[in-house]
Parts: C-alpha cells; structure tokens; sequence
C-alpha cells in the first residue's frame, strides 16, 4: 500500500475529446475538473485544460433524465460532480475519504442501472481523482479507467473489456491488473496508486475499446506528440469504425510533480500557492497541442507542504496537513477568478513593472552615498598624510648615535723668524716670538646615512645658514655640498 505523508503539486495536461449522437435512454456528458458538457459541445467536444494543483477529478459519463428536462437533470449531475471537486480540494481531506464519496457520486449521476435493451443506452460512469500525486478510480457499466506508464496500459478497476498482459511491443506483463481492488455491487473500485511523472491517465466508454482494440490504442498512444494528439488520433479512428455511436475519451498527461514548500506567496487569490521548481520534468510528450477549444487556467493551489513519499504500487495516504478553504468551483463555463481586493494586488504587482524601475533607482542612490563617503574617506587620508610628512622636503636629521672625539682645546701656535737685536749699552741680545693662530676646531662628527650639511650645521650652531655651511665646508676643505657615510668632518667654533 502506498502511503504518502506529504502535500505535493502534480501538474496535469487533460484532454477531452467526443462525438455525441442523439439516442434513446442515457445521455453521454464529461466532467474536466470544473469544466462540464455544455450546449456547445451538442454534438462534438475537443477541450484541453492544463493546470498544477494538489486535486483534480476527471469523469466520463452517460446519466439518465428520468423524464426531466435536460437543464434539470444536467444541474442535479453537476452538483454531484463540483462536490467531489470541492472535496478533492478541502483542507484536511485525503484520498482514503474521497474514494467512498467518489462511489456516491457515481451512483448518484449513473443511477440504477438495469438490464440492457437493444437500441437504448445504458447509463454508466468512469471517474479518476488525483490527490497529492496519488490517484484512486471507480467505474460503473460501461465506463473504463487505465493508467499509461512505461507503455503498459494498466486497468484500473475490472471492467468488462479484456486486456492482454503485454504491453506495446506485445512483450509479456506481469500483474497487469496490480491496480483493481474489487467490485461492490455496481461500482469497481481501484487501488489508490502512487502517479509518476510521464504517466496518462485515460477514462473513456467501453465503445471506444472495443472499436479499436488494445494493441490500436497503445500504438496511438506510444506515437502521439502529447496528450492531445493522442485524444484527436484515438477519437478519429473510433469514429470512423462506430459511426453513429457516442464516444468519449479523456486523457491526461502527468507533466511533473513537486513539493508543496512551506511559506510560499500567494500572488494571485488565496487558494493559488506559487509552485515550487519541479522534481522532474516531462518529455515532448507533455507539450500542449491540438486542434479545438483550449483552456489554460491555473487551478487553485493549497498552501504548502511537502511533496509526498515515492511509492510504486498501490496505498492509501492518510495525511493530515494543514490546507487553506477550498476554492469554490463556480459552475458552467466559467474560470474561478479573485476577488476585487486581490485582483488590485494583482494588478499592483504585474501590471507596470513601476516596481522595478523604484528598485533601480533606489540601487542608484546607494551607489552614488557610497561613491560620496569613499570620496570623503580618501580626503581625509591624505590631509592625514600631508600633516604627518610635510617635512619630508626639508633634510631629515638622523638619530643614529653621534660619533665625536675629545675637543682639541689647544690652539696651533706658529714662531715667526725673531728678530735679534743687541744692546750696544749692555751687550746682550733677546729674541722674540710673535704667534699666528688658525681656525679652531670645536668638535668632529662622522657622517651617517641621510646627513647634509645643513642638517650638520643646525646641530651645531642652531641655524642651517649659508654661513654656517660654508665654515664648514672651509673647515674640512669640501668643494662641494655631497657628503659620503663615515667620513669624519671637523666642526669648527663659530666665529
């Protein structure tokens, strides 16, 4: 038994196609998840609807007026059918449930059938429901349901068409019948199984069938593009060997399932959750086709939760998620649409892209403030810089330590020739001495990387005039102002 925990979108293109008749007893009509037989399709019907929902429910039927007239007994059918398509849709409902009340809407469109007689048409129902990914079919009379998978075409409740176990290339199948439960009375019931992406979903009346035959139908089937060219082949070709004989098939095809995430928008009414990126992703196959009425509107989404387990084979899912009200299903022809407040959201949100334009402008200011403060910011930076390195021109004055020698306070004395005089008076003779005094010489330093003459000269006398370079300069015998590392300059006193 498959059994699923959690919520999931299945979304399904369906096809419907039929050939209607006027004849005596039952009148043929379709059910396509909210769209019925009306009075344009009095005498054929080619209808394709694609939607992604957590629900739907799909019928073909043949009912009795019981002596009504049409539209009466047409509203009395159409009340059972929106129910099960409301139910399908209601919060905290699962398949396990609808399945019974599925039984009690076929018998309340089919209702008693009795013995068969020639040239009267007997009523009969053929009705699937999808919930969360998994399906569960009933039939009564002549109504027959299948699922399509991997080119088997599997029966879905007993009916009265016999199939082979082989699939397309009449390959043995195994358990072609895994999918029928039993029969109670009147109404066949399925097993509740686990949908899959790529699979179809067919009801149809037994006319159909036996017109064309298993192997027809699943060659048609294996060559069409998509669900609906595979409805318009199936139906042509019947037609033309039942001439006369009201036909339905309806087909849908299982484009993908994904997980119902918590927390999604809603953007459009408060039944239509925005669907999540899907698990997988049909084939061609899946692309909408076809010639006749096409309806395109997204069914109600429930809000979220998450996508239901893989299960194979057969089950029944009891899962208990929180789901919002159901949509209300409005009847005829018409498409659910939202009220007038979320219509304005809606409008609001898709109609001028003004939006989009606030956005950009609103990114452009950011932009230009940022811009601004890096300005503002490189700036300050290099006032910073200009205040702690405008000496830089000026000559820098070195730390390193000071090489200096003792004084030589000693002046360099010079004898000049002397003069010798003699005394006639006395005969003696005295010389004398007149010294001569150059310049003196204060201190020594040794020169160190980064050390000019106008740095030497404000350590030592305090000012780095021309005057004090040039005593320098006179000093040591320098004919120009280029110093090298570790000479050794004598200081002179300042004059």
């Amino acid at each position: 038994m498959a059994k699923s925990s959690r919520a999931a979108l299945t979304r399904v293109a369906a096809t419907v196609t039929a050939r209607y008749f006027p004849t005596s007893g039952a009148t043929d009509g379709f059910f396509l998840d909210g769209r019925m037989t009306g009075r344009r399709e009095h005498r054929a019907a080619d209808i394709t609807l694609d939607r992604e929902d957590r629900g739907f429910f799909y019928a073909t039927f043949a009912h009795l007026s019981g002596g009504s007239p049409d539209e009466a007994a047409l509203g009395r059918v159409r009340k059972a059918l929106d129910r099960i398509a409301l139910e399908v849709r209601q919060p905290g409902r699962n398949i396990d449930t609808g399945i019974n009340e599925l039984a009690e809407c076929a018998v309340s469109v089919a209702g008693r059938i009795t013995l068969q007689h020639d040239g009267v048409r007997q009523p009969y129902f053929a009705g699937i429901m999808v919930k969360d990914s998994e399906l569960a079919a009933v039939t009564m009379g002549n109504g027959c349901a299948y699922l399509y998978r991997s080119d088997v075409l599997y029966p879905l409740t007993q009916d009265d068409f016999p199939l082979e176990a082989i699939d397309y290339n009449g390959k043995p199948v195994p358990s072609i019948d895994v999918y029928c439960a039993g029969v109670a009375g009147t109404v066949r019931y399925s097993n509740i199984a686990q949908l899959q992406p790529d699979d179809c979903i067919i009801v149809c009346n037994k006319d159909v069938m036996d017109a064309l035959g298993q192997r027809e139908v699943l060659r048609m089937l294996y060559d069409a593009e998509d669900q609906a060219d595979a409805a318009g082949l199936i139906m042509t070709a019947a037609s033309a060997k039942l001439p006369g004989v009201p036909l339905q098939f309806l087909i849908g095809f299982v484009e993908s399932i994904s997980a119902a995430e918590r927390g999604s928008r809603i953007p459009v009414s408060r039944y239509q959750a925005e669907a999540p990126a899907p698990l997988s992703t049909a084939p061609p196959r899946s692309s909408l086709a076809g010639s006749g009425e096409i309806i395109d509107a997204p069914a109600a989404k429930d809000p979220p939760a998450e996508l239901h387990r893989d299960a194979e084979l057969l089950g029944a899912a009891n899962a208990d998620v929180f789901e919002p009200e159901p949509a209300v299903i409005k009847p005829r022809d018409t498409v659910s649409r939202p009220d007038s407040r979320l219509a304005r959201e809606e409008i609001y949100e898709d109609d001028d892209g003004y939006g989009y334009e606030n956005e950009k402008s609103g990114q452009g200011r950011r932009i230009a403030f940022y811009v601004v403060i890096a300005i503002i910011c490189v700036g300050c930076l290099f006032a910073i810089y200009q205040l702690l390195f405008s000496g830089r021109g000026e000559p820098k004055q070195t730390t390193a330590p000071i090489s200096t020698t003792t004084a030589k306070l000693t002046p360099t004395e010079t004898t000049a020739p002397s003069a010798t005089s003699s005394e006639s008076e006395t005969g003696t003779s005295a010389t004398t001495t007149i010294p001569t005094t150059t310049m003196q010489i204060e201190d020594e330093y040794t020169v160190v990387s980064g050390d000019t003459l106008y740095g030497i000269a404000i350590k030592f006398y305090g000012s780095g005039s021309q005057t004090n370079i040039d005593l320098i300069k006179t000093a040591n015998e320098l004919t120009s102002d280029n110093l090298q590392v570790g000479q050794v300059l004598k200081i002179p006193a300042k004059p």
